[in-house]
């Protein structure tokens, strides 16, 4: 699914630019369901991810938005045990058409990382993934 998205560490970044996000969600459901709350109900996924998670702010860095999104999952249905995750920016390299991380989580593996993540790890790293040292204004929120 392509959205328009503000994450980026660069000042050209700080408008919402063109990601691809892939998602696969696994878990305990229905084999024979006969009504949708026996399914993983995807339309509030969907209209998460292209009405209400663009529209919040600016984000330095994509592994932030692929914990927001692991995030949103796990929460909208405790029969998720597993996510994997893409997030691709497509502007990022002239030699890509796209380049961006993927990450596969159990909900286990998520839930311990959420508990042991320090709340200023997030702008320490946007300080060093600027390699060349290119001067760049990091927005957080």
């Amino acid at each position: 699914m392509e959205i328009d998205l503000p994450v980026g560490i660069y000042a050209d970044e700080l408008q919402p630019q063109a990601l691809w996000v892939s998602l696969t969600a696994t878990g305990a459901a229905n084999a024979s369901p006969h009504s949708l709350d026996q399914c993983f109900d995807y339309e509030p996924l969907c209209h998460w991810l292209t009405q209400v998670w663009p529209r919040t702010p600016h984000t330095p860095l994509l592994e932030t938005r692929v914990n927001q999104l692991l995030g949103f999952v796990f929460g909208m249905d405790s029969r998720v045990q597993a996510v994997w995750v893409g997030l691709y920016k497509q502007r990022m390299s002239r030699q890509a058409v796209a380049v961006g991380i993927e990450r596969p989580v159990t909900r286990a593996e998520f839930e311990e990382q959420q508990r042991t993540c320090s709340a200023d790890f997030v702008p320490a790293v946007a300080a060093r993934t600027n390699p060349k040292n290119v001067p760049h204004e990091v927005v957080t929120s």
